[in-house]
């Protein structure tokens, strides 16, 4: 059986934030709730060790004592508020308070690692943090953007245009149709042929991003995007490891 991937601390942080101001929090929030608790202790498990995570809890911090009781009621609790229909005052309240201590502890203790962390991110990673943080709207907006403009600038990276030398338009369709004249890699322009409804798709999503009178982007599309532009990378690390090769030489 493959082993659930814990999610990463700076995710981790984002979702807290996240929970800590939306005012609306349902059901599927409450079941996922337990899963970035568990994530979340161990973490802190590991930075302090359970004989130091213990001491904390008796030093008069009951915080982690609190969590751990809620992570192992999980299933009693979750019953409640799945025959209830809806979540009660004690899960908006609880979910609130447990995101805004966790946030301050986070901070302090991972400080160092969440900074390297962001820095250290690609714009497709971006896209994917994006889409788990939430279903709301503006968060696929801002994937769909972030992901369509990446795909724009693999697009003219992989042109390789002259100094000085600029595209007139920039939307995806007239950057692909530029590449795959100018490109002498064989590869690439039957990719590049063999993609044109991936290309158009991506296109009339950086469309619906941008200009809010369009419809709106659902997360297949942008998985899609995500999917494509991953596709396009490998020709540009194809094209780096040809450069170093040719150093080396």
């Amino acid at each position: 059986m493959k082993r659930k991937s814990r999610m990463p601390i700076d995710e981790l942080l984002s979702y807290w934030i996240d929970i800590s101001k939306r005012p609306t929090l349902t059901l599927a929030d409450y079941s996922l709730f337990f899963d970035r608790m568990a994530d979340n202790m161990t973490y802190f498990a590991e930075l302090y060790g359970w004989y130091r995570l213990k001491h904390v809890e008796q030093s008069g911090d009951k915080f982690f004592q609190g969590v751990n009781w809620l992570i192992w009621h999980q299933n009693h609790l979750k019953k409640l508020a799945a025959e209830r229909g809806e979540l009660g005052n004690n899960e908006y309240a609880q979910m609130k308070d447990v995101a805004k201590k966790f946030i301050p502890r986070i901070k302090k203790g991972f400080g160092r690692d969440i900074v390297a962390a962001i820095d250290n991110k690609t714009p497709l990673q971006d896209v994917e943090a994006l889409l788990s943080y939430s279903t709301k709207l503006t968060y696929r907006w801002a994937a769909g953007i972030v992901v369509s403009n990446h795909i724009a600038t693999l697009l003219i990276q992989l042109s390789r245009f002259r100094t000085g030398e600029k595209c007139k338009k920039d939307d995806l369709k007239t950057l692909a149709d530029n590449l795959k004249n100018r490109t002498t890699n064989q590869k690439l322009k039957a990719f590049l042929t063999r993609s044109h409804r991936r290309i158009e798709d991506a296109d009339k999503l950086r469309n619906r991003c941008a200009h809010v009178i369009e419809a709106e982007p659902t997360k297949q599309e942008i998985e899609q995007s995500i999917s494509f532009a991953r596709l396009l990378q490998k020709y540009i690390a194809h094209k780096s490891d040809r450069r170093s090769d040719q150093l080396k030489a």
